[in-house]
């Protein structure tokens, strides 16, 4: 499937980031400006919008007192934005990344169902904007006839995108190896949002930012080396790798002879390398056309950032690459645009522009670009911090000296903490945290940060057959691993084996006799499966092997004296019999240290 080979070529998808809000911007600039550049007040590492220094795309101090800006103050009126709140978001052909600030801040601020119904109607209201400036609403023969065809035509790519069931468990741990996809009941049909048809860049935010997250998740808990691939509907293909997550979704749809042809792509490595740093890459397309008439749109994201050393988002950078076309016999125009943003920094620049936009395009661009980013790389890059802290990068391994069982009773044993990267196996650095989580009796240093690799002082319970389970996590700019160990003192179990038969003699030390154990002696190997009752086989010397069966006695219980006999056929050199082997059990009071 084109999954598994997305898996192995990814890296090759051309790198971009916000869709439209570059577009717009550029479009703005394609008057002969060279770009819009804004710094605000959003926190470091997020993608919100900036708020107050712009410099206008022709390079002049923007004016943020003018009326324009004011006009955004309620935006929002009866579900819909004010025709004066979209004017103001590119007056005079140049955008004002305030007035865009302050809109979406507003939008943000509703609640989700009415935010879906804004956005759809905007989209829609883009839709119809670039079917008059391509071309594409002549050859279709009148705006009521195109609308109802755009309509038609998403709705058909609509009832095919997957969407999450918000109440799925997609948490849970999933089976080793395999990738945690929802189930197929958990894939439902988006139609419409708030009765608005979802098409166009809409359509784009719902298809890649709602499921960021079970598709990133999806590998959370795969072992290394282990690759599995899934789909949350037809037409979808999930990829699912610790070191990367793939999503890949292709749709077609067809009315009154308007055509649509609906691909997106998610890369996402969250697994920070050595440096602390991850990286996505989104690309969008989408191809409208009836005859010789339509539009083409390619959106490419290049998501960046970096981990600190205890495995916090430290920062998060975008550049997206925004290419649109509109055709009509030969005759159109194209817009190339480049948008940045890092930390409170935004720019944006055409580098390249020709034939005719109109403003209520770059308007409409503008403004859904902005949304389409705030909301579509947010969410992967949550996505990647949950997966880089969920334990998915690292392997913390746990070891005890003596032990982990068997000890005495308020004895010490060293519980030792070595995280491991899962894509290259390398030492982590960072830190490791020890706690007691269930039993007895006490672990120190407890709760401190110790660095990697890290040893800590596992104190016994004062009885016999009891436990304690010492719970570890490791922090770097690799990740969070996280891992348990539990120690006992149940001696009950642990034994001196003395005995055989005729030249097989065996005085072996075994901890757990519950467990499967080996005996060996004469030259012969003789492997248990553990438990009072079981069968054996052996091997050894003069090409002897064979098989039986084997029973404990313990009459005063575990922990005191008992026998073991074992019987089975045989055979050495070519000669065949069978016996009775019996043992003696002498119950030891410390084992493995």
């Amino acid at each position: 499937m084109a999954g598994r080979a997305a898996y192995r070529s990814a890296v090759k998808v051309t790198r971009w980031v916000s869709m439209v809000v570059v577009g717009a911007m550029g479009l703005a600039a394609c008057g002969g400006g060279t770009g819009t550049k804004a710094s605000g007040t959003n926190p470091a590492g997020t993608n919100s919008p900036g708020g107050s220094a712009v410099t206008t795309a022709a390079g002049k101090a923007a004016d943020t007192t003018k009326p324009t800006t004011a006009s955004t103050k309620n935006a929002v009126a009866g579900g819909k934005l004010s025709d004066a709140a979209l004017a103001a978001v590119a007056p005079d052909g140049d955008a004002d990344p305030v007035a865009v600030d302050s809109i979406v801040q507003q939008v943000a601020a509703l609640p989700v169902a009415q935010q879906d119904a804004l956005r759809a109607d905007l989209s829609l209201r883009l839709e119809q904007e670039v079917a008059r400036v391509s071309g594409l609403e002549a050859a279709v023969g009148s705006p009521q006839a195109t609308t109802a065809a755009l309509q038609g035509a998403w709705a058909q790519i609509s009832t095919q995108l997957p969407r999450v069931d918000a109440k799925a468990d997609l948490t849970a741990a999933p089976k080793p190896g395999k990738a945690h996809l929802p189930a197929a009941d958990q894939a439902t049909s988006q139609g419409t949002a708030g009765g608005t048809g979802v098409i166009g860049v809409f359509m784009g935010m719902m298809a890649m930012g709602m499921v960021a997250d079970p598709v990133v998740s999806a590998a959370n808990g795969m072992e290394a080396d282990a690759y599995s691939e899934g789909s949350l509907s037809a037409g979808s293909t999930v990829s699912a790798a610790v070191e990367q997550s793939t999503l890949e979704l292709e749709y077609h749809g067809t009315d009154d002879g308007v055509t649509i042809d609906f691909t997106a792509v998610a890369v996402v490595h969250p697994c920070p390398k050595a440096d602390g740093s991850f990286d996505a890459q989104l690309k969008l397309e989408v191809k409208t056309a009836k005859g010789t008439a339509g539009a083409n749109v390619t959106i490419d994201v290049d998501v960046t950032g970096t981990v600190d050393d205890d495995a916090e988002l430290a920062s998060s950078s975008s550049t997206t690459r925004t290419q649109w076309a509109g055709f009509d016999a030969g005759k159109g125009q194209y817009v190339d645009l480049i948008s940045t943003r890092s930390g409170n920094d935004f720019a944006v620049k055409a580098t390249r522009a020709g034939g005719q936009v109109t403003p209520g395009f770059v308007q409409l661009a503008v403004l859904l670009g902005e949304m389409f980013s705030v909301m579509t790389v947010k969410q992967y890059v949550e996505a990647s911090e949950k997966a880089w802290q969920s334990g998915r990068c690292v392997k913390l391994g746990l070891t005890a000296s003596p032990g982990p069982s068997g000890l005495k009773p308020s004895s010490t044993a060293t519980v030792s903490a070595k995280p491991r990267s899962k894509v290259d196996g390398s030492p982590t650095g960072g830190t490791v945290t020890a706690k007691l989580s269930a039993g007895g009796t006490s672990v120190a240093p407890s709760g401190s940060k110790v660095a990697a690799d890290a040893d800590f002082t596992y104190t016994a319970p004062d009885e016999r057959d009891k436990s304690g389970t010492v719970a570890a996590e490791s922090r770097s700019k690799r990740g969070v691993g996280k891992a348990d160990i539990t120690l006992d003192t149940k001696q009950g179990w642990a034994y001196q084996i003395v005995g055989g038969l005729d030249d097989f003699q065996t005085n072996t030390a075994v901890c757990d006799v519950t467990q499967p154990f080996t005996l060996s002696g004469g030259g012969v190997t003789v492997n248990f499966s553990g438990g009072l009752t079981g069968t054996y086989t052996y091997s050894g010397v003069f090409n002897s092997s064979g098989n039986g069966t084997y029973t404990i006695t313990l009459p005063d219980g575990p922990g005191k004296p008992g026998t073991m006999t074992g019987q089975g056929p045989g055979q050495a050199m070519g000669a065949t019999g069978s016996g009775t082997e019996t043992y003696t059990l002498t119950p030891l009071t410390s084992c493995g240290g």
